[in-house]
């Protein structure tokens, strides 16, 4: 027969029993409560997220996302992704978890995946390793991103730059393009030849390098300026500056400068063109307009009223002297004078040449 001592073990003994079933029940609801956030977790994720198998590539654990973007039905990430039948293997689609095999570390590669409608999607995809305790791949987490759009954003800025470069580089007009911290980003190559440096030794440089020394500090105040106000007065005009080559010459230059931005950088666009063909016309212009004026000024001393002799002829100037009449003209303007004689004049001056001329006519 039991005795009260065994009767009191056995009712301890179910005591703990039920003691243990509770825990576990609470256990087993804390794991399913858990496990019910980390669903709601990953169901609130916009884009797919899945777990998969390292050896055999299944899936072990998607969010709705994934099932949506490939489709219902499909066992691996390679058929959920790509819609095949094996692993990828090539360079434009690099096998994720075949580098995190090596690499046990996390990483980040570009694929172009198929919707469920078969329409190719470029994605960026992020994969983690899971390791067991004696550091073995065992899963593998991976979430991708669409970014199909910014791929096209990418490919049509791209596409704009290359035109920009076909047609600056085609410019006889130097091109400098420099961001807000006054360093060139792009030259074309008249740039480098107006200035004399090699396009690829210009950028990163300071566009200070390319004016002389007695305007950087001007220059450096200035874009001090424009960086804490944002404004500059040189801004959509044209101005005539001095440039200065690698080998130190100095020589005129006309600017047109533009503003632009991309993003949140501010970049400077210049327009450079040597002017010194046409400040060296422009110099005898000048100096030709100012020979002509000194011309015209000597020629008008000889209007007005001039006193000249009744007798002798002779002109009387501003001094009061009296001078021969064509000395006076040959001072007072560009005439010279070559000595001669009139008919009438000969005939008074040497009566006999013309008397003889008369008698040999008669005869």
């Amino acid at each position: 027969m039991a005795t009260d001592n065994d009767h009191k073990a056995l009712l301890e003994k179910v005591a703990a029993l039920e003691k243990e079933a509770t825990a576990r029940k609470e256990a087993d609801a804390q794991l399913k409560k858990q496990s019910a956030f980390l669903n709601s977790v990953l169901e609130s994720l916009s884009h797919p997220f899945y777990v998969v198998d390292a050896n055999d590539y299944s899936i072990k654990l998607a969010n709705s996302a994934a099932i949506k973007s490939g489709g219902s039905g499909k066992a691996t990430c390679h058929a959920l992704a790509h819609d095949r039948d094996t692993p990828c293997d090539s360079n434009e689609h690099p096998c994720p978890l075949e580098i995190i095999k090596k690499t046990k570390q996390p990483v980040q590669v570009e694929h172009i995946h198929y919707d469920r409608d078969g329409n190719p999607r470029n994605v960026e995809v992020h994969a983690h390793p899971i390791l067991d305790k004696n550091g073995q791949v065992t899963q593998m987490i991976e979430y991708s991103f669409d970014i199909t759009e910014r791929k096209q954003i990418e490919t049509t800025i791209k596409e704009s730059e290359i035109k920009f470069r076909r047609v600056a580089e085609s410019a006889k007009d130097a091109i400098i393009t420099a961001d807000r911290a006054g360093k060139i980003v792009f030259c074309n190559s008249a740039a480098a030849k107006l200035f004399g440096h090699p396009a690829e030794k210009l950028i990163g440089q300071p566009i200070s390098i390319l004016m002389p020394q007695r305007f950087r500090q001007a220059h450096e105040r200035g874009m001090a300026r424009v960086v804490v106000s944002g404004e500059s007065r040189l801004i959509d005009e044209t101005v005539e500056l001095f440039g200065i080559t690698k080998d130190g010459k100095e020589f005129p230059v006309e600017l047109s400068l533009s503003t632009w931005k991309s993003g949140d950088e501010t970049f400077y666009t210049g327009i450079i063109r040597d002017i010194s063909e046409r400040k060296q016309h422009e110099k005898e212009l000048n100096q030709l307009i100012t020979s002509l004026k000194k011309s015209l000024a000597k020629v008008r001393q000889l209007s007005g009223l001039l006193p000249i002799c009744a007798s002798c002829k002779k002109i009387r100037d501003d001094k009061g002297y009296w001078n021969q009449i064509e000395e006076y003209i040959r001072h007072h303007s560009e005439a010279e004078f070559s000595h001669g004689i009139c008919p009438e004049c000969s005939r008074k001056l040497y009566p006999q040449y013309h008397r003889q001329g008369q008698l040999k006519g008669e005869k």
